[in-house]
């Protein structure tokens, strides 16, 4: 099996139709625009949150707008961007209007913008607000029992003072707490509502940010080990899970925040503890399918701890260890194959060989990297190249074949920074943490951003 025929599959939900491609920076949609087009769709067109780090499409392939949103953290620039979508600025709806003046286009589903239609087009692969509902941190525990995985002890607890630190003296085990906070305001991730707690600063921080954000807050131990992901994917006979994913999470100097910085696939656990994750991930899929009817992929995150992996959060949707994923087949349709299945589309998926060409694929192909994001403005893309140096890396000199990038460029938040580790030249097996710590400290020093000492995780198991 190869993409060929998934291709062949889905290309005629694609071929001669309009799609609309809306929420993500403008730099995040080179790829997706490019298999749209080789699968004969029109001339797309995007509303981009902002221009983003990184090339850009081809404007033979592509007409956009862009709703330039601003935002303190990520999750609030999801919900800002949001808001513009759904109320589209007059010269956003204007440009489309000229784009599209019949009304037919479709946008294609993104899982961060749960409403039906952006601007009277249909959103084609919605995610449906009773799976967006199971994002609820406070709720993944029942999931898990449900679906009979071992699991972390946990309480969920007004989002208030005393009941806070009760939870945390309960269940602290030495290494302090993590607490999540509810979906009060809309779903969230990131890390942006979860903070360690060991100690008074740590939980007069976390008391205040849950009080202002949150009605109930879940406290369990701080859990030591790599953080990853394993990807499932359901679909109305079976549930298939591919390979487990290292999440960079790391570790300011002081302080409860974490730093999420996005995911790799270099990292491997043990065959024991894989094939425990890919059960996880099929055992999970399963309680979806039975109980709100789930179609496509989600994730679980957790970590890796000297017991076995423990599962932390259910995301229902594709993760961000997706691109990694794919690395190896780019030209997999794996968006339009999510929306078909959202959609009940009847096409033979054939499951089980999807879920070997990715997982091969990924085996063989290796990718991602880590991110961070900063207040200070970048108007363009400044890339430079890297080559490793003892634990971590330098600016390459004239001649030198480089290991990684690291690029700086626009975020919606004001700045953002890629280290790109090069997958020929990068180990398989080990964690990616300490190399992505280390290049977003030499990107700290080249261009001072004020992203401050960032430390891995350690691997225990």
């Amino acid at each position: 099996m190869d993409t060929k025929y998934y291709r062949d599959l889905v290309r005629p939900l694609v071929e001669g139709r309009k799609f609309i491609l809306a929420g993500e920076p403008l730099a995040g949609y080179p790829r997706l625009v490019k298999q749209l087009r080789s699968l004969g769709a029109d001339r797309l067109f995007l509303i981009a949150s902002g221009r983003g780090t990184g090339d850009l499409p081809s404007e033979e392939d592509a007409e956009w707008v862009m709703l330039d949103v601003s935002a303190s953290d990520i999750m609030e620039e999801i919900r800002v961007t949001a808001a513009a979508l759904r109320r589209p600025p007059p010269r956003v709806e204007a440009a489309l209007d000229a784009w599209d003046p019949e009304g037919s286009a479709n946008v294609l589903g993104h899982p961060f913008y749960a409403d039906a239609h952006i601007a009277g087009r249909r959103v084609w692969g919605r995610r449906r607000p009773e799976w967006e509902a199971l994002e609820d941190k406070v709720c993944a525990d029942a999931v898990w029992d449900a679906a009979g995985i071992p699991r972390a002890p946990s309480e969920v607890v007004a989002a208030v003072r005393d009941d806070l630190l009760s939870g945390h003296r309960r269940l602290d085990r030495g290494l302090g707490t993590a607490w999540a906070g509810d979906t009060m305001e809309g779903f969230n991730g990131g890390a942006v509502y979860v903070r360690r707690v060991r100690n008074d600063a740590d939980a007069r921080e976390a008391c205040g940010f849950f009080a202002k954000h949150c009605d109930r807050v879940r406290v369990m131990p701080f859990l030591e080990g790599i953080p990853c992901s394993i990807h499932g994917m359901v679909f109305p006979d079976e549930t298939i899970s591919f390979r487990p994913c290292e999440m960079i999470t790391l570790r300011p100097e002081s302080g409860g925040k974490l730093h999420y910085g996005g995911a790799a696939t270099f990292w491997d656990p043990s065959a024991a503890d894989r094939t425990e994750m890919r059960a996880a991930a099929e055992a999970v899929g399963s309680v979806l399918r039975e109980s709100v009817d789930y179609r496509g992929a989600f994730t679980i995150d957790g970590v890796m701890t000297e017991d076995g992996f423990r599962p932390t959060e259910l995301n229902t949707r594709f993760g961000a260890s997706i691109r990694g994923l794919l690395a190896g087949v780019p030209d997999l349709p794996f968006r339009v194959i999510q929306a078909a299945l959202i959609e009940g589309e009847p096409l033979e998926y054939r499951s089980r060989e999807l879920e070997r060409l990715i997982v091969d694929s990924a085996d063989e192909h290796r990718g991602g990297g880590a991110l961070a994001t900063v207040d200070r403005r970048q108007a363009e893309t400044d890339t430079r190249h890297l080559v490793a140096d003892g634990a971590g890396y330098r600016e390459a000199r004239g001649g030198e074949e480089a290991d990684a990038t690291l690029q700086f460029g626009p975020g919606g938040l004001g700045g953002l920074v890629f280290f790109r580790p090069d997958p020929e030249r990068t180990p398989v097996g080990p964690s990616l943490a300490p190399l992505a710590a280390a290049a977003l400290g030499l990107a700290d020093e080249m261009w001072n951003l004020g992203i401050g000492s960032l430390a891995p995780a350690r691997s225990v198991r």
